[in-house]
C-alpha cells in the first residue's frame, strides 16, 4: 500500500498509534493541551512501537458535538507541521472534511483516516491529488448521534446480515473512490467497530470475514478501549488494556493490515506475538 512517497509491504500488520488533539475524546480527551505536550506524546509513542501516528481534531465518541472546520484546523494544523519536521513515521489525520485533509497533506500528513466513508464529496479529488492513503470508514450515523455499543436501525440486527451489509456499503464507497480517480493502492476499509453497531456485530467484525475479504483491501480495525469491551468486561474506559489486547489479538487474526490503539508499548508486545500465532498458524495448515 503507498502513503504517497512510501510502499508499505502489509504481510505484517501495522501498528497506528493514536494522538487525540480534542478535549472530549472519550477515552484521553484533554491530556495534550499545548504542543509540546503533543510532540512528547508523539516521540514516545514512536519509542514504543508505533509505524503510523493518526491525529485527531475532532471527537467522534458517543454524543460528541461537531466543531467547527476552522477549530479542527486550529487543532492539527501546527502539531502536522511540527511532526513532520521531528520525526520520520508517517502521519494520518482522523477527518472527514476535504478542506482539511488538504491542509494537513500540504503540511506533510501521509494517510486520511476518514470517519465518514467518504462523506465529503471532495474527499476524493484531494487524496487523488495528493497520492495519500485513505481509509473509508464504515459510520452509519452523523458525528456525535451515537450512543455507547449502540446499534443504529439501518443496520441489520444479525451479525452475519450486517457483515454483510457493512461490506456492501464499503464496496460502493470504494468504487466513488476508484471514479474519483484514487488508485486502489490507496485505499484500506475500515468497518468501523464501536460505531452504530451492536456487541454482537462488534464481535462479529474481529472474526475473518469472507465478505470484507472478497473486498481486496487492506483492513482497518480499532478496537483499542472501545465501550463493548466494557459490556463484556465491565470494566471503566481506562482500564480496558487486558480487553484490549484480547481484541488486537483478534483482529490480527481476522487479517487486519492496520491496528489503531492507545496503549503502543503493550499492544506492540500483542501485535508482535499475535503475527507470529498466525504466521505459526499458516505454516501448519499450508
Amino acid at each position: 500500500m503507498y502513503l504517497r512517497d512510501r510502499h508499505f509491504d502489509l504481510r505484517k500488520p501495522l501498528l497506528v498509534g493514536i494522538l487525540n488533539l480534542t478535549p472530549d475524546s472519550f477515552s484521553d480527551g484533554g491530556q495534550l493541551p499545548a504542543l509540546d505536550d503533543v510532540l512528547r506524546r508523539a516521540e514516545q509513542l514512536v519509542r514504543d512501537g508505533a509505524d503510523i501516528l493518526d491525529l485527531g481534531g475532532e471527537s467522534t465518541r458517543p454524543h460528541a458535538t461537531p466543531v467547527s472546520e476552522q477549530e479542527e484546523c486550529d487543532r492539527v494544523l501546527p502539531a502536522v507541521e511540527a511532526l513532520a519536521r521531528r520525526l520520520d513515521v508517517p502521519l494520518s489525520i482522523d477527518t472527514r472534511r476535504a478542506h482539511v485533509a488538504r491542509l494537513t497533506l500540504e503540511r506533510g500528513a501521509a494517510m486520511i483516516n476518514d470517519v465518514s466513508g467518504f462523506g465529503d464529496p471532495l474527499m476524493g479529488q484531494v487524496v487523488a491529488e495528493n497520492g495519500a492513503a485513505w481509509v473509508l470508514m464504515h459510520m452509519p450515523h452523523a458525528v456525535g448521534q451515537m450512543g455507547a455499543t449502540q446499534k443504529v436501525a439501518a443496520l441489520i440486527e444479525n451479525p452475519v446480515a450486517a457483515l454483510q451489509q457493512i461490506a456492501d456499503d464499503l464496496a460502493l464507497a470504494v468504487q466513488r473512490a476508484l471514479d474519483a480517480g484514487v488508485v486502489r493502492a490507496q485505499l484500506a476499509i475500515d468497518p468501523g467497530i464501536g460505531f452504530g453497531k451492536s456487541l454482537q456485530q462488534n464481535l462479529a467484525l474481529l472474526r475473518p470475514s469472507e465478505a470484507l475479504a472478497r473486498l481486496g483491501l487492506p483492513l482497518y480495525l480499532g478496537p483499542s478501549r472501545k465501550s463493548f469491551l466494557g459490556a463484556i468486561t465491565g470494566a471503566p474506559v481506562d482500564d480496558r488494556l487486558g480487553g484490549t489486547a484480547a481484541a488486537v489479538t483478534a483482529a490480527v487474526l481476522a487479517g487486519a493490515s492496520f491496528v489503531r490503539v492507545h496503549d503502543v508499548r503493550v499492544m506492540r508486545q500483542v501485535l508482535d506475538v499475535a503475527v507470529a500465532i498466525r504466521e505459526a498458524a499458516s505454516d501448519t495448515t499450508g
